[in-house]
């Protein structure tokens, strides 16, 4: 009888082993959330991503790239800042409004006038090509030396050179070409 308990208490004991070492296992693939709530942890996720930064000048910069998301609430914290515009399986495109204009145009845009058009350049009026034009000017209007500015180009290094150049033209803005 003594054996036998023996053999009953060995049995038990490799019983317990197995079912304490299954759950060992288990533990390693469910994490806890912060609720409390288990998760069956994954491998990490490789998505494409798309992101566009739209400038105040109209100029969109588009970024294309895989991103390994490890942590999903890392991954919307590091683009909480951007607005979700297409989401599908492997692949999310992001959306960012900056206030501001585009580095393309602080390094080659200039103001200048192109057939009476108020138009920005890429580099200087004379040599270079149009960009993006705004408005007929009144050039009978327009001071001699705001004439001879535009005509050599007006640098734009900031959005304050960019939008105090619009509203400055805009007083000589043609009223027959708008309205017609």
């Amino acid at each position: 009888m003594g054996k036998f308990w023996l053999l009953l208490n060995g049995v038990v004991v490799l019983i317990i082993g197995v079912i304490g070492f299954q759950t060992l296992l288990n533990t390693e693939e469910i994490e806890k959330t912060e609720e409390g709530a288990p998760v069956v942890a994954q491998d990490p996720l490789t998505i494409e991503l798309t992101l566009e930064t739209h400038y105040i000048d109209g100029k969109v910069e588009r970024e294309h790239f895989e991103e390994t998301i490890a942590s999903m609430q890392d991954f919307w914290s590091e683009y909480e800042e951007w607005q979700v515009m297409e989401q599908k399986e492997g692949f999310m495109r992001f959306r960012k409004e900056v206030d501001d204009i585009s580095p393309y145009l602080k390094a080659n845009g200039y103001f200048g006038i192109k057939d009476g058009t108020l138009t920005i350049f890429e580099g200087v009026p004379l040599q270079e090509a149009a960009v993006q034009s705004f408005y007929q000017i009144d050039t009978e209007e327009l001071e001699t030396h705001l004439y001879e500015k535009l005509k050599e180009g007006i640098k734009i290094d900031n959005k304050q050179d960019y939008t105090e150049v619009l509203e400055t033209f805009r007083s000589y803005q043609n009223a027959e070409a708008v309205s017609s």
